[in-house]
C-alpha cells in the first residue's frame, strides 16, 4: 500500500519563507531611500511647528526658470536617483549656501538636520535685553523751533540757547505765518503758509536766550516779535 505523502504544510513553509524574503527585500530598499520600514510599529511624533530644509532643485537646469536651490518641509524631501544612492542628506544644502538665501517662507523655522549654525540672508539678529541704550538708533531729533522775542535796528533777540543746539555762528531762518489757505469749495481756512522775512547769525548766546545779527530783509518784510526762529 502506498503512503500517501500531505504536500500543504510544505507548500505553506515554502510561502512563508518567501514572503519572509520579500518582506526583508522589500525593507532594505526602504532603508536605502531614506523611508521608514513599511511595517516598523515604531510611531515617529512630529512637531506641531513646520520645519524646513533648503535643498537642491531636482529640476534645476531642466526648467529655466527653476532657482538651483528651493526650501521644502523637511517630511517632504522628494525621492530621486541621487537620494536612492547616496541618501536624502546628498541634497540637502551646506549651511554657506543657506547663509546666501531668504529665511523659509512665512519665515518658518529651519530644521536641525540643515546643519549649521548660520544667519539667513536678510534677516537680522535681534538686540539684546542686556544691550546699552545707546546701541539703538536714536530717533530723529523734532525740528528746532523757537521766536524773535527782541528787535533792535541789526540784531534780534531769540528765546533759543545751547541747550537747543543753538551756537555762535548758527544760522536760523525768520518766517511767518502770512498767506491764509482757504478751501475753495467750504470756504473753511485751513492754514496759514509760512514764507522767510530774514535770516540771521547768531553772536552770542546766554543762559536764557541768544543774540543773532540780522544777515538779511526780504524785500518789503520787516522782521518782528513773535516771528518763528527756525535753524538753518
Amino acid at each position: 500500500m502506498k503512503r500517501v505523502i500531505q504536500w500543504w504544510p510544505i507548500a505553506l513553509v515554502i510561502v512563508a519563507v518567501t514572503g519572509a524574503g520579500c518582506s526583508k527585500a522589500t525593507s532594505t530598499m526602504r532603508s536605502l531611500a531614506g523611508l521608514e520600514p513599511k511595517d516598523d510599529p515604531s510611531v515617529t511624533l512630529k512637531s506641531a511647528e513646520t520645519r524646513w530644509l533648503l535643498i537642491k532643485n531636482p529640476r534645476f537646469g531642466d526648467v529655466p526658470s527653476e532657482p538651483e536651490y528651493i526650501w521644502v518641509e523637511e517630511d517632504k524631501v522628494p525621492l530621486t536617483v541621487k537620494t536612492l544612492v547616496f541618501g536624502k542628506g546628498s541634497i540637502i544644502a551646506p549651511p554657506e549656501i543657506v547663509a546666501k538665501y531668504s529665511s523659509p517662507p512665512g519665515g518658518g523655522k529651519i530644521s536641525p538636520r540643515q546643519g549649521g549654525p548660520y544667519q539667513v540672508a536678510g534677516s537680522q539678529p535681534r538686540a539684546s535685553a542686556s544691550s546699552p541704550a545707546g546701541s539703538a538708533a536714536a530717533p530723529a531729533p523734532p525740528l528746532l523751533q523757537g521766536y524773535v522775542v527782541f528787535v533792535d535796528t541789526t540784531r534780534i533777540v531769540i528765546d533759543l540757547t545751547g541747550r537747543d543746539g543753538i551756537r555762535p555762528g548758527s544760522v536760523v531762518s525768520l518766517r511767518r505765518d502770512k498767506i491764509p489757505i482757504v478751501h475753495p469749495v467750504t470756504g473753511e481756512i485751513l492754514g496759514e503758509l509760512d514764507e522767510e522775512v530774514g535770516t540771521a547769525r547768531v553772536t552770542e548766546v546766554r543762559d536764557k536766550f541768544s543774540v543773532a545779527e540780522i544777515q538779511s530783509v526780504e524785500t518789503g518784510s520787516k522782521i518782528q516779535i513773535k516771528d518763528r526762529v527756525v535753524l538753518k
